[in-house]
Formats: structure tokens, sequence, C-alpha cells
């Protein structure tokens, strides 16, 4: 290995982000060491509003602030089956794109596993990091649960039950073809090492981290915003393993306390079941809004006029979206579970209650609705916690030494 490192970033969330680890790519890319060069291979996807003149590649770059190199190679609409038709172009097209570009490493995700044909089928030699953001088994659980307690499943969430047993026989194969993997947190590293069946040794722990100049405290002006409307914020895929219903159903509470109080939906799938749900309790179309997908710079903006954030989630691995929200200075309420209590200290940075609980979560908003001093208290400590421990810089400079190990181990 030379002073620079090239690397191949395969992502099948990129721009427009629109969950998890389209974030993780995106802040982790800003934040790596100049001497890396990034080549990203992507696929262009299909979302409604979305024209996709958004995101050029000198868009990206100038977001990135950085020179970088994206590859598509396929279409998608936003459905589970996109995954599919990446792989394959991956199996396709990596093997050139490394002969001429000449990749040190590459790096890859779980549980979308872009690169699984390319690993069973080709022997390419260059080593894989992959970052753990869940496993098969942990979605499916979820989706069981989520259907056994609300009902209905988005698309995406019941093509995990029906292909489980083919999906999890290749998670089996291709985590053996990986060289290093990463883990989130805590949680999910015990996850990776019991549902994966790798050793302690071969997993690194690497906090998510976010991007501490976009997330910023709110200016006076939006101070003033945040403490005179009391806006309640949700960012995450509206589909029922992130706990939506137990939202919907603490909206009552909170309405009989706070009766002006907005609550605001950001991110797509499955809105109009949830909408009708909403309509079904009675509650006024003043009291709730469904933005669907934002442009990078829109949710710093929501976030920093947002009374409150809630990720009522019965299982996050560590949530780019709360460490957002925590980041711009926000009150946070999530449930204790996952990676939340490695983040949150309990009544000094943030809450944590129960899953499923929409009962004590609806109470947590109106504490902290009714309570200005201790909402600030809570959102000082949360942009606190974020800067000493949980930035993108940290992230990347982490990352950056994972690669290193793992190129020098090859």
């Amino acid at each position: 290995m030379g002073d620079r490192i090239n690397l191949c970033m395969l992502a099948p969330e990129f721009f427009p982000v629109w969950g998890g680890v389209g974030s993780y790519t995106v802040e982790l890319l800003k934040s790596l060491p100049e001497n890396v060069n990034l080549h990203v291979v992507t696929l262009k996807r299909d979302i409604p509003g979305w024209s996709g003149r958004e995101y050029s590649s000198q868009h990206i770059s100038s977001i990135l602030n950085r020179p970088i190199n994206i590859h598509y190679l396929s279409m998608s609409k936003e459905t589970f089956l996109y995954n599919l038709p990446f792989q394959i172009a991956c199996l396709r097209q990596i093997p050139s794109l490394h002969r001429e570009h000449h990749f040190d490493i590459i790096h890859s995700h779980l549980c979308h596993m872009p690169d699984v044909f390319l690993k069973l089928l080709v022997r390419l030699p260059v080593p894989t990091v992959l970052t753990v953001h869940g496993t098969i088994q942990m979605l499916r659980g979820h989706a069981i649960l989520a259907r056994s307690m609300f009902g209905g499943l988005e698309s995406s969430e019941s093509s995990i039950l029906n292909f489980y047993p083919i999906i999890e026989l290749l998670q089996q194969k291709y985590v053996k073809k990986v060289d290093r993997l990463i883990a989130v947190s805590k949680a999910t590293k015990k996850f990776a090492v019991e549902d994966l069946k790798v050793s302690e040794e071969r997993v690194s722990l690497v906090y998510n981290g976010v991007d501490t100049k976009l997330f910023n405290l709110p200016n006076n002006d939006q101070l003033e915003t945040k403490y005179s409307k009391p806006t309640v914020v949700y960012i995450g895929r509206v589909i029922a393993k992130k706990g939506i219903d137990v939202l919907i159903d603490a909206m009552p509470e909170v309405l009989r306390s706070c009766p002006e109080t907005q609550f605001v939906f950001v991110g797509g799938g499955n809105v109009e079941f949830y909408r009708n749900k909403i309509v079904g309790l009675g509650i006024p179309e003043k009291n709730y809004v469904f933005l669907g997908h934002l442009g990078y710079y829109e949710r710093s903006k929501i976030l920093q006029e947002a009374a409150v954030f809630v990720n009522p989630s019965f299982f996050e691995n560590f949530s780019i979206s709360i460490l957002e929200a925590m980041s711009s200075g926000c009150a946070v309420i999530a449930c204790n579970v996952g990676g939340n209590p490695e983040l949150i200290n309990i009544g000094k940075n943030g809450l944590l209650v129960p899953a499923f609980d929409s009962t004590n979560l609806g109470k947590s908003i109106v504490a902290l609705l009714e309570d200005e001093s201790l909402n600030r208290k809570m959102g000082t400590e949360a942009r606190k916690t974020i800067e000493e421990s949980f930035s993108s810089k940290i992230c990347a400079e982490v990352t950056y030494e994972v690669y290193k190990q793992t190129i020098n181990h090859f």
C-alpha cells in the first residue's frame, strides 16, 4: 500500500439519501482523509417526486467537498428487489472497474450484500471490509414482530419473510469471504457474532457518526420557533418496524395536553396506510404532516426547529437519525433497545422509553413540550455528547485505521 488508498465504496443507498445506510455512506465519505481516493459504485434510484437532476456527480462532489468518482451500474425503484439487479451489475462490472482503477480495498454493507455474487463467483484480489448494519436474522425477527403487533407490512418487509431462506444461505456463504467486519454498536457486534458465526476478533467496533457542522445548533430565529411552536419530528422510513404505529397511538395523549402540537413525519414508505390510521383516530389535519423524502440539507433545517425528536423503533443498531437530532440540539425520545442505551444517558441527554409503550411515549413527549428548561438542558447535553464521541470525523478516523490494517494483513 502506498501513500494513497483507492477505495471502492459499494453504495446500494446513496443519493438521494433515503435510509440509514445512505446516511452512513455519505457521512463517512465526507470525512475520510484526503489521501483516500473515492470511487462510489451505486445505482440511480427512481423515487416519486425526484427528478434526479438534484444529484449530478458535480453536485455530489460539492456536497462532499472533495473529488469523487461515481460509477452508476443500474437503475431501480424503491423496492426490496432493487438489490438483485445491482448485485448482478456488481458481478459483471466491478472486475473491469478494478482493472481500470486498481482498488486497494472494497467497502460493502450487510444486509444489502451488493457484492455477494462477486464474492461467491469471482476471485478478486482486493480485501473487503463489511459494515454490519443488521443481519437477515434481525430483519426477519423485526418483520415477524411488526406483523404480529401491527398487522400491515410494507413490501420490503414482506419480501424479507418470503425470501428469508435464500438470503440467509447467501449471507452465511458471503460473510466467510469477507476480510473484516465493522459493527456500528456493541449491540450490533453481539448480533453479528451470534448470527454470522464469526469470531469477535474479526469484528471492529466503529460507531456511526454525524456531520456536526451541517447538523448544528439552531440560530436565534430558529430557537424562537423551536420553543414557541410545539413540533414533534420523526425522520426515517415510514414502515411498521420503525414503530410508527406506536407514535400514532401516542398522538391523542399528546394533543389532549398540548393541542397545538404538530407531528412531522419525514421519509418514504407506507405513507397512505399511516395517514389513514391518523384520520381514523379523528386527529385534525393541522396537527400532522407527511413530508416524504427531503433533500440532503432539508433534514437539518427541520431538526433545528423541532421541539422534540422521536424515534419509536423497536430496534435500532445505532440510529443516524437520532445522531442527527442530538447534534442539532434536539431533545430526543427513543426506545430502550439495541444501541440506543450506548448513546442516550436517560434524563441527561435524552429519554428512553419501553418499546411498544404508546402511553409512556405520549407522557414523555408532553413532559418535554411543557418543560422548556428540561428541553433546553437535554438538547445542550445531546449536542455535547455528539461533539465528544460521535462525530463523522471520529467515525472516519477509526474506519480509516480499519482500512489500513485490513490492507496490510491481506
